[in-house]
């Protein structure tokens, strides 16, 4: 009971700096409440619609999440290029763009743009977003919806292009890596033409048919061997025939009797006793007799030839002794020496041109002996067939050799050849790798550019706001109220703590020692009574005005009271 005393005191002493910085705080912030302009917000819905064409039959190239791309156009959007292009073209923040600079309008911009993403079943995920909204809040209801419906389009053309431009570099990128491994393959291609021109007989391809080819050329060489090992018997069979042979023929007499001789000097001796007899019975001008006489005047001339060749021969020898002894004595450059060597010059030219004439002579008599030149003719053949087969064993061994260097370079030229093949094989790999993603990436390029694939569909365009959603005049004026009530409670507080005056008995007795025996109560007189019934009534008619000021602004400036009335109940019974 004292304490509920206490209380009354306390209301009864400080009602006065309650109620004279409540009231002012809480009419200070209605009209700020009312003084705020109203903000409209216009917001646009806009599906993410799924690809309309099955995975299965055609992949798309644009990869990465829709947050991702949300947020990359968003950047795009909110450039400051595009922002200044729509605040030129609506006339937006005129009176900010007199008194600030222009990055903190567009900053004011971006802050009246809001983009919330809707996620399926309420959960936030990166898979699970299925729509976004775009809101744009202003003072003008009219340009709202406009710069609302404006900012839409643009997220919509933006996704387009995005996803076009991306699939367009998908593929260009493909095509110059097609190109790039074409341009590889050609080269792979003209490098193995080239190797294999180089070493064309030495491919892996071609071993067993030069293994065939080596075999075949052993087998032709050892037939040539044995020709030329038969023709090679056959000439000496008949050069020991010609060796036998008499090269100075037979000799036919003028009875027609053949006189065969041993020597020159035998067939002289014989041609002479010819002549002795056919002068006995014809004269010297017979033909025979001239015959004769011309065969004896050669066989004479043969004769003395080779006795003058011979001592010329011995002669030249001794010559060519003296020669080298007088250059060891006397020198090189001493006339005695100088004039012996000519007479050896001079000689040894005398002896060759008798050798030649001594050859003719010898190659005549052979003409006149059929059976030498039958022999000599057949030896001739067979010396040129045996070159002949030399000349073709040659050859053989040279392609024997050949052959053998390929075989023996195989191995060496195989490795060569498995390298490039095994790159041009996989640069083909590689094409046709590229031009099957290609292929893909030129259908999901169409899918794309006829608006097939992943796109931004407007399923709630912007709306002209019938109502401001800001400031919520209600919320500021129950907040001014708490406000109010708070600071009137605080400076009661404050006023009570740092008042020590007398209020009630216990601060009495606390002066003294004395006790207190008792304690008159207040008496009021009537005119007290009057006074305190007035102010009352003042309170109570102050409070009742503010009550009633408060609904009529809330009725003609927020909402009909019914209507608040009926969302009060409306959010009572959800609570409940």
């Amino acid at each position: 009971m004292e304490s509920i005393n206490e209380f009354k005191g306390l209301i009864r002493r400080r009602i006065k700096i309650f109620l004279l910085s409540a009231i002012p705080v809480f009419i200070i912030v209605t009209i700020i409440a009312f003084i705020l302009p109203p903000i409209f917000v216009s917001r646009s819905t806009i599906l993410i619609e799924s690809q309309q064409i099955p995975q299965e039959y055609v992949k798309s190239t644009v990869t990465g999440y829709v947050e991702q791309r949300l947020q990359s156009i968003t950047q795009q959007i909110l450039s400051r290029a595009n922002l200044i292009k729509i605040i030129n073209q609506f006339n937006l923040y005129p009176d900010m763009g007199k008194k600030y600079a222009t990055e903190v309008v567009l900053a004011k911009m971006r802050k009246d743009i809001v983009l919330e993403t809707i996620q399926a079943g309420g959960k936030r995920g990166r898979d699970a977003t299925i729509a976004f909204t775009l809101s744009y809040e202003g003072k003008d209801p009219t340009t709202v919806q406009k710069v609302a419906n404006v900012l839409a389009s643009l997220y919509l053309e933006a996704n387009l292009k995005k996803r076009e431009a991306q699939a367009t570099r998908t593929t260009e990128f493909l095509q110059q890596e097609l190109n790039h491994i074409k341009k590889q393959i050609d080269e792979y291609g003209n490098k193995i033409t080239k190797f294999k021109k180089a070493h064309i007989g030495e491919l892996p391809e071609y071993n067993a048919i030069n293994a065939r080819a080596l075999d075949q050329l052993s087998r032709d060489i050892d037939q040539v061997n044995m020709q030329l090992s038969s023709l090679k018997e056959r000439k000496v069979y008949l050069e020991g025939q010609i060796a036998n042979l008499d090269i100075s023929g037979p000799v036919v007499t003028a009875g027609g009797t053949i006189v065969s001789g041993g020597t020159r000097e035998e067939r002289l001796k014989s041609l002479r006793l010819q002549l002795i007899n056919l002068q006995t019975s014809l004269s010297d001008k017979h033909p025979d007799i001239i015959r004769l006489k011309k065969e004896i005047h050669e066989l004479e001339a043969q004769t003395e030839e080779t006795k003058v060749s011979s001592a010329d021969t011995e002669r030249l020898n001794d010559l060519k002794n003296r020669l080298v002894t007088m250059k060891a004595q006397l020198g090189p450059q001493h006339p005695d020496v100088v004039k012996l060597s000519r007479e050896v010059a001079s000689l040894s030219r005398k002896i060759q041109n008798s050798e030649k004439g001594k050859t003719a002579s010898r190659l005549a008599q052979e003409e006149k002996n059929p059976a030498y030149m039958s022999l000599k003719t057949q030896i001739e053949s067979i010396n040129i067939e045996i070159n002949h087969l030399l000349d073709e064993r040659f050859r053989i061994k040279k392609k024997m050799n050949y052959y053998q260097k390929k075989i023996e370079n195989a191995p060496r030229v195989e490795k060569e050849y498995v390298s490039l093949t095994t790159d041009y094989e996989n640069a083909k790999e590689k094409y046709n790798e590229i031009m099957s993603k290609l292929m893909e990436a030129r259908v999901a390029k169409g899918m794309e550019e006829t608006q097939h694939g992943e796109r931004f569909t407007i399923i709630e365009p912007a709306a002209k706001p019938e109502a401001p959603e800001k400031p919520d005049r209600l919320k500021i004026m129950l907040m001014g109220l708490f406000l109010s009530l708070g600071t009137g409670a605080g400076l009661a507080f404050l006023q009570e703590n740092l008042d020590h005056s007398i209020k009630t008995t216990t601060d009495l007795d606390s002066l003294g020692d004395v006790p207190m025996l008792s304690a008159i109560p207040l008496i009021e007189s009537e005119a007290d009574i009057k006074r305190r019934h007035k102010r009352i009534i003042i309170a109570v008619s102050l409070v009742i005005g503010v009550v009633c000021a408060t609904l009529i602004i809330i009725h003609f400036f927020i909402m009909p009271i019914d209507i608040l009335w009926l969302k009060i109940q409306r959010k009572l019974m959800i609570q409940l």
